[in-house]
């Protein structure tokens, strides 16, 4: 497996409140590729706390996690997250109310398992097409999913930012869980809405099959923040590719 990640605070914001991870972990024999990315919400105070703390959980963790796809333990996995989230606003003041998003891929072999909370997202990018394999939890989606508006519509809703489910809001939530198949040519795509709030998907698409990975994790950043940088920026790009290490760069 490789990959290459790049994060940035972006044109209009102070604080980078992304978090990411691009790591391994190895379980019964098998060597398993661990890629999350996780937004802390701007408008909620210590988001970078928050998307910080999800990271360095899922780095002490996900060893703990005996089948990466039994919905249970993603359950009570992401749950311990949110808990430890909570119990740090409740006895910290200023951390109060904080809370971040959650996309995680678990990569073995041809198989992946996405982990999903809030509006980051996840692409399977290859030279036929791009495809979200995420659903945000957004209000413009739920209108979406309701025939309210249209994606178009979505894009320059005035309410696009606010999303419904988030690790640190509730006492519990609920995780999506998707598991998909690596194709050969796939290239998979986590990042935060930073990038694809800027950059549209069929720009999004020619830059990965462009370039390699490198590049194109620095261009997307650079475009996004030449289309406005409205927001910080996230990207994690991985490839599949035999005898190649997950840190290899």
């Amino acid at each position: 497996m490789k990959c290459a990640y790049s994060t940035n605070i972006g044109a209009k914001r102070k604080v980078n409140q992304d978090a990411y991870l691009a790591a391994n972990v190895e379980k019964d024999g098998l060597l398993y590729y661990v890629f999350a990315v996780a937004d802390g919400l701007g408008g909620h105070q210590s988001g970078e706390v928050a998307s910080k703390m999800t990271i360095d959980y899922i780095k002490k963790n996900i060893s703990q996690i005996d089948d990466f796809a039994d919905y249970a333990q993603v359950s009570a996995f992401v749950n311990g997250i949110n808990q430890e989230i909570i119990w740090e606003g409740c006895h910290h003041q200023k951390d109060l109310g904080m809370a971040t998003t959650l996309t995680m891929a678990v990569v073995q072999d041809d198989d992946m398992v996405i982990y999903h909370v809030g509006d980051s997202r996840a692409y399977r990018i290859n030279t036929e097409e791009i495809e979200q394999l995420t659903k945000d939890h957004s209000l413009v989606q739920a209108l979406i999913d309701k025939g309210r508006i249209t994606s178009t519509e979505a894009k320059t809703h005035p309410q696009k930012n606010v999303i419904t489910r988030a690790l640190g809001t509730d006492e519990s939530v609920k995780t999506d869980l998707y598991e998909y198949k690596i194709y050969p040519g796939d290239t998979i795509l986590l990042c935060s809405d930073g990038l694809y709030n800027m950059v549209g998907n069929n720009e999004i698409q020619r830059i990965v099959m462009e370039n390699n990975i490198e590049e194109a994790a620095k261009e997307l950043v650079n475009l996004a923040n030449y289309n406005g940088g409205s927001d910080n920026i996230t990207v994690i790009i991985m490839q599949p590719e035999e005898g190649v290490n997950a840190n290899d760069r």
